[in-house]
């Protein structure tokens, strides 16, 4: 429905770093601030994935959650002091959703309201936490999820890259599995399809297809808002980058079965 695109991804499957961002603050502004978080966030890790070879094993999940909260405060900072230096920039920000894909983890860098999903067995589970005011009132059990999905705050976020100098992202550590795949997507997709719907769009498609599937069923539902969807699949093929023989818990190891 929108006449411009304020959000921005990132693809490098050499890296293994994918991102979504959503900007804000205007169409000038909120496309400016998206494309600078991923253009930021890529040359972060980009310059410190190297160091992580004088990392101990034991030390080197801590490490690789160090640089990517590094990457989205340096993100921030540049956003905000370009917001600061530019008036037709103030107001702006973005979201981040982000997966760095290393060695047998993932490790999903989070800011805002955009999303990511883990789907394993026919079976799909939100990773991340939304920062916005919908889910902190519904966290506290003020509002029911149906009233959730029913209203019209839903846009209102806590907390974003840019808003302030430095933000604190959330690191989600995932073991993957072959056959796991990872889902990013903008607001503009998850507000019209949860995970059970995802799940059964990548039971009877190629994940190949899902960001084209996923944009055609949001904009058929609506399509209020700007809508990027990227799928990182999880093969068994020989990996070239270096292998963290780390099989400790992880979070998501932690949480109830994915239900079929």
């Amino acid at each position: 429905m929108r006449s411009h695109n304020e959000d921005s991804h990132l693809v490098d499957s050499e890296l293994g770093l994918y991102l979504v961002a959503d900007g804000m603050g205007g169409h000038a502004g909120g496309a400016h601030a998206s494309q600078l978080c991923v253009d930021v966030v890529d040359k972060v890790v980009r310059r410190g994935i190297d160091s992580l070879r004088s990392v101990p094993p034991q030390h080197r999940s801590a490490a690789i959650t160090e640089l990517l909260c590094a990457a989205a405060s340096e993100a921030s900072a540049r956003i905000f002091d370009q917001a600061a230096a530019d008036h037709r920039l103030q107001g702006m920000g973005t979201t981040l959703t982000g997966l760095l894909l290393h060695g047998r983890r993932g490790y999903v860098v989070h800011v805002g309201d955009s999303r990511a999903f883990l789907l394993r067995g026919g079976s799909c589970r939100q990773l991340t936490n939304d920062h916005s005011w919908l889910n902190e009132q519904l966290q506290a059990g003020l509002i029911t999820e149906e009233e959730a999905a029913a209203s019209d705050l839903k846009h209102i976020i806590t907390r974003s890259v840019g808003f302030e100098r430095h933000v604190e992202a959330d690191v989600i550590p995932v073991n993957v599995l072959p056959g796991d795949a990872f889902l990013l997507c903008s607001d503009g997709m998850a507000n019209y399809i949860d995970g059970d719907e995802i799940a059964e769009l990548a039971r009877d498609h190629w994940y190949a297809d899902l960001p084209q599937l996923c944009t055609d069923l949001a904009n058929k539902r609506g399509g209020d808002d700007n809508i990027t969807v990227v799928v990182a699949l999880a093969c068994n093929d020989h990996d070239q980058r270096r292998i963290i023989r780390d099989n400790r818990a992880t979070v998501t190891d932690t949480l109830p079965p994915i239900k079929a």
